[in-house]
């Protein structure tokens, strides 16, 4: 009888739902479940990675080992990331290859997306400096409140 219940509560034992907190702009907070993620931080097979650049090389760190990335704009630069870890290690790097970030998911409301900047692209325009997308920015933070 034991080894049935025990048995029954390993088949019935559900894995948890990746969650990521989106800080915004405005100062709203969004949970988001089963997040997909484009941009600079991408889904892979099992886990999301941040594609990162620091200094004189380029990386991939899994979102699973993060806790926090603070999101800082700079015009005509890329992001300047501020990357906490789950042990508490924090390090600074910027974005890698692409200067967006999406993210979509279920809500207790519905299904979002987010874009950092929205819209992903500026407006065309003729000039020979880079635009500036402060006043496109949504996302300030993210936090990944897993299992520690």
């Amino acid at each position: 009888m034991v080894v049935l219940n025990l048995l029954a509560l390993l088949l019935l034992q559900t894995t948890p739902k990746p969650i990521v907190i989106v800080g915004l702009f405005d100062g709203q907070q969004l949970a988001i479940e089963t997040p997909q993620y484009s941009g600079f931080i991408e889904n892979r097979d099992s886990d999301a990675v941040l594609l990162y650049r620091q200094k004189h090389f380029r990386g991939e760190m899994k979102l699973s080992t993060i806790r926090r990335i603070d999101l800082t704009y700079q015009k005509g630069k890329p992001f300047l990331l501020g990357v906490t870890l789950k042990n508490g290690q924090k390090i600074d790097v910027e974005s890698d290859r692409r200067s967006f970030v999406a993210v979509q998911g279920a809500t207790d409301t519905g299904t979002v997306i987010i874009k950092n900047p929205d819209p992903i692209s500026p407006k065309v325009r003729l000039t020979t400096k880079a635009a500036n997308r402060e006043h496109d920015l949504t996302i300030k933070y993210f936090e990944f409140p897993g299992v520690q």
